[in-house]
């Protein structure tokens, strides 16, 4: 889950539950990034509980990082299956591609664009057969778009604009390409979230032999930004907002 106020400042949470034979942890962070100035993240396993989802709200308080929001969809929500063989199912669902969110963190309240997305994986992430993944989405009071893209023994792209999926989307360096009635979303500059080793961060969280069975998980590296960004249509702008976008690669 995020939001991203009109100033640029961003908050992004992160919920996740894991379960590894009889081995079952929760876990939580919280990343808060402020345009030149403030900036703190946190993690727990204590106290975590699962966001609530209900008539397309979304709701999440976490005592031990000292933060809670809401988010408040303004469009259906989006589902897919990105992968499903032998060895297991890639399910996700994008519960608020756009709407309106409001997080508390301390004594500060952020309020602005929000999005809220689950992943839910029955193929431990080390038999994932990608190495490169592309995830970004943009959202402003009148347009969405969320892209996914990852590069391996198979190159596939889902992108949705306005919840429509749009089979032909390119992502390029600059944005995405390719969507319907000659539409495009262009990033204008940005500035770094995270660059760092995925597992080097919560790895701390994870017994020894879980640390040990991820193979090329140790290797795995984000990168994730925040830019302004813009829906042109036949070469003119129609939309502005905020687009959060990573590379992950492993």
């Amino acid at each position: 889950m995020d939001v991203v106020t009109n100033d640029g400042a961003v908050v992004m949470l992160y919920e996740a539950r894991l379960q590894w034979a009889r081995f079952v942890v929760r876990y939580a962070s919280l990343l808060l990034d402020e345009p030149g100035g403030r900036r703190t993240e946190r993690a727990t396993t204590r106290g975590v509980e699962a966001p609530r989802v209900r008539d397309g709200c979304v709701t999440l308080r976490n005592a031990k990082l000292d933060v809670e929001g809401r988010w408040q969809s303004g469009t259906a929500p989006i589902r897919q299956t990105l992968l499903s063989d032998a060895s297991g199912k890639i399910e996700w669902t994008c519960h608020l591609p756009n709407g309106r969110a409001s997080v508390r963190c301390g004594r500060t309240v952020y309020e602005g664009t929000g999005y809220a997305e689950c992943l839910r994986l029955t193929i431990p992430p080390w038999k994932v057969p990608i190495h490169t993944l592309n995830w970004g989405r943009h959202t402003s009071d009148a347009h969405s778009l969320v892209w996914i893209e990852w590069h391996g023994p198979q190159h596939r792209t889902w992108a949705w604009l306005d919840g429509s999926a749009q089979p032909y989307a390119m992502v390029t360096a600059l944005g995405v390409a390719g969507l319907e009635r000659q539409t495009e979303l262009r990033l204008a500059g940005g500035r770094d979230l995270r660059d760092r080793r995925v597992l080097g961060a919560v790895g701390a969280f994870l017994p020894a032999a879980l640390r040990r069975a991820a193979g090329p998980m140790a290797r795995m590296h984000e990168r994730k930004r925040v830019a302004r960004s813009a829906i042109v249509r036949h070469g003119q702008p129609v939309d502005a907002g905020w687009a959060l976008h990573e590379v992950v690669t492993w």
